[in-house]
């Protein structure tokens, strides 16, 4: 039985509990999943540098595999890559084992033929890295992308939370996050969902900031989109410059809010020069502005 199936006589007749008991219980459970993810840094640091490598050619992507509740964790990490960091949106995908991650469909899970299916659209390629993400790392759906995905040369990276499962012997990089057994027994929803979103960030993040969509600690490539995010451009952009607020918003102006345009701006580089220089860099601003 999966380590993330068993049942821990600790929890019997939970249902009995009151409310209180059942808080500081469910809460205490999840400790384990910090201790998991901290178990695992090596292995998320390997998989955080061998992206890179991948994702410095342009045409390359971050594809999110999974299904139920691990596919939306997925879902959730990737599509803040793009008003957070600015990720372009066409090199972020993602397979899911549903028509729509908001409606229960955990019988697609079994299904090789939808997995090939989503493999072609999504036009995965070499150049691409590929996360699957299945707690119990036995999902048919996502063993299948990755197996497809390694075959054909991409970056291959599996998140599970059993050990010897079948995705952490299929992919080239495995996160193993062992969580055990869960408060509600079977329910990966819990631990398991808490660890690999944990997991996740960590990985997301830290490969942002290592392909230089971070400058000075800030989110220089976020996404002015509404109010809220052009006040916090403003904010970002004349901490890091020291220039006065109006002077930032007046920058910020000229390149529709685009803060890492606008620092450039603020050095005395014309929009036209500062586009060739940062490509020329890999958009890196500390070889930059030295």
């Amino acid at each position: 039985m999966r380590e993330t199936e068993k049942k821990e006589a600790t929890y019997n007749n939970i249902e009995k509990w009151d409310t209180n008991k059942l808080l500081e219980e469910l809460l205490q459970s999840q400790n384990k999943s910090f201790i998991a993810v901290k178990n695992s840094l090596k292995d998320i640091e390997f998989a955080v540098s061998s992206s890179i490598k991948k994702l410095a050619k342009k045409n390359s992507k971050i594809v999110y595999v999974g299904a139920g509740t691990s596919g939306r964790i997925g879902a959730i990490d990737g599509v803040e890559l793009i008003p957070t960091f600015g990720w372009p949106y066409e090199r972020v995908q993602f397979c899911f084992s549903g028509d729509n991650p908001l409606k229960p469909t955990e019988g697609s899970e079994d299904s090789e033929e939808l997995a090939i299916q989503h493999f072609n659209d999504k036009k995965i390629n070499q150049d691409d890295v590929v996360i699957g993400i299945a707690a119990s790392g036995s999902t048919k759906y996502t063993l299948k992308i990755i197996e497809l995905a390694k075959n054909i040369g991409a970056l291959t990276i599996g998140v599970s939370n059993n050990k010897n499962s079948l995705l952490k012997n299929l992919a080239e990089i495995n996160i193993c996050l062992e969580t055990g057994s869960e408060f509600l027994a079977g329910s990966t929803r819990l631990a398991a969902g808490t660890s690999q979103k944990i997991a996740l960030n960590l990985f997301s993040t830290s490969l942002m900031i290592k392909l230089n969509r971070v400058y000075k600690g800030f989110m220089i490539d976020v996404i002015a989109s509404n109010e809220k995010l052009k006040k916090r451009a403003q904010f970002i952009l004349s901490e890091i410059t020291g220039c006065s607020e109006k002077i930032a918003n007046n920058l910020l102006l000229q390149t529709n809010y685009n803060i890492r345009m606008s620092l450039m701006l603020f050095h005395n580089y014309t929009i036209e020069d500062a586009k060739k220089i940062l490509e020329e860099n890999d958009n890196n601003l500390h070889k930059i502005l030295k």
